[in-house]
């Protein structure tokens, strides 16, 4: 089985930013529902139902937009196969770094 290992704390703000983007885009969503279905305005209904589509149409983009850079925030917070090893290797060579520097 191949499961990914992640940095908890990229993978964390990964996952933050993504329900955040996606929480705009459903209220971008809401705004056009709103506006496309306006009863009491002082606009025509053809404006209102083209400013709607707008918003709808950025409300698509912006969600293209998110799920790319929640991949790739994800594809950042994988951690490589030699990362968890080089870091342990550094901190055992900075402690015995250390631990000869107090013996001499």
């Amino acid at each position: 089985m191949n499961s990914s290992k992640y940095d908890q704390f990229k993978y964390s703000k990964a996952v933050r930013s993504g329900v955040l983007r996606v929480i705009v885009a459903v209220y971008i969503c809401y705004l056009a529902f709103k506006i496309a279905s306006a009863e009491d305005t002082s606009m025509s209904k053809t404006l209102c139902w083209v400013i709607g589509g707008a918003f709808t149409a950025a409300a698509i983009g912006f969600i293209v937009y998110s799920y790319k850079r929640f991949r790739a925030d994800l594809e950042d917070a994988k951690l490589k196969e030699d990362e968890p090893v080089k870091a342990i290797a550094d901190e055992i060579s900075e402690d015995s770094e250390l631990s000869e520097n107090e013996t001499a």
